[in-house]
């Protein structure tokens, strides 16, 4: 026979692998045009190239062979136009899902790069934020433990990529627990959410634009405490009183690096113009 093809041949010609060809001609998807009974060789024809180049094609564009064997064996142009229009619906969620993917990366990429350029460690200022969305969850925080437990609740109901991504995760910690010196008596969780996403959730809450005053702290450097009380110290010097909750976050971890001199945790206190009594 003329143009008679053997398998390797067919996978180099078309660049697939032999043993994916032999697995095509297993479950009945494309098998070769003759076999040779003494040497059990398998030969494909000329006019089976269309055949392969479409089911190739389909694979690609992300259809399960399964649905690729149906429309092989029997096939109209409207059900195949179906198809088509169904895997482009399904490869633009695809799409849809890699741009957040790529998104929340930035953000992160973006954030890091700041951290490394703050200098002002341990000194309080006063900063203006846009309004902010967080998932906030309420509650009496005492351990790692409670604080994980909320977190992985939260990441079974939230459709997020990534909710507990380091430095997105934050405690909250009112004045009065800080004056008490209740310091590990946390007081919510909550995760910031990137503006750009478009969706709900019964947790959904927003932190207001304005000032917040602001510390940005290093592992080992002072006592916890010692950070609270220079903020509500700079604040009061500068004619505000606390408007809020501290709201504590760590940007950078030991996850993300290694250098004890490279951790970053900020503190934030949404502030107000002192009420004169």
């Amino acid at each position: 026979m003329e143009h008679k093809f053997s398998i390797g041949q067919m996978a180099k010609l078309h660049n697939i692998p032999v043993k994916t060809l032999r697995y095509y001609d297993e479950i009945g998807l494309f098998t070769a045009f003759e076999v040779d009974e003494k040497t059990g060789y398998r030969y494909y024809h000329l006019e089976q190239f269309k055949k392969l180049d479409m089911i190739w094609y389909l694979k690609k564009m992300g259809v399960p062979l399964k649905e690729i064997k149906k429309k092989v064996e029997h096939s109209t142009i409207n059900d195949f136009i179906h198809v088509l229009q169904e895997y482009e619906r399904k490869n633009n969620e695809k799409v849809k899902e890699l741009q957040e993917i790529n998104q929340h990366l930035r953000t992160k990429v973006e954030e890091l790069e700041k951290a490394k350029e703050v200098e002002k460690i341990g000194k309080a200022s006063i900063q203006s934020f846009p309004e902010r969305r967080i998932i906030e969850v309420t509650g009496r925080f005492r351990t790692l433990n409670d604080i994980e437990h909320v977190l992985r609740d939260l990441k079974r109901t939230v459709n997020h990529v990534s909710p507990v991504m380091i430095g997105k995760v934050g405690l909250m910690l009112s004045v009065e627990h800080v004056q008490e010196r209740q310091l590990m008596e946390y007081d919510g969780v909550f995760i910031l959410i990137e503006m750009n996403l478009n969706w709900e959730h019964a947790s959904l809450k927003v932190l207001p634009e304005g000032p917040y005053a602001t510390i940005y702290t290093r592992e080992g450097r002072k006592k916890e405490s010692e950070y609270y009380d220079a903020l509500l110290s700079y604040i009061e010097k500068n004619g505000y009183e606390p408007d809020g909750p501290f709201l504590v976050r760590q940007i950078v971890d030991s996850f993300i690096s290694h250098r004890e001199e490279e951790r970053l945790r900020e503190i934030q206190l949404k502030i107000k113009p002192l009420t004169l009594q």
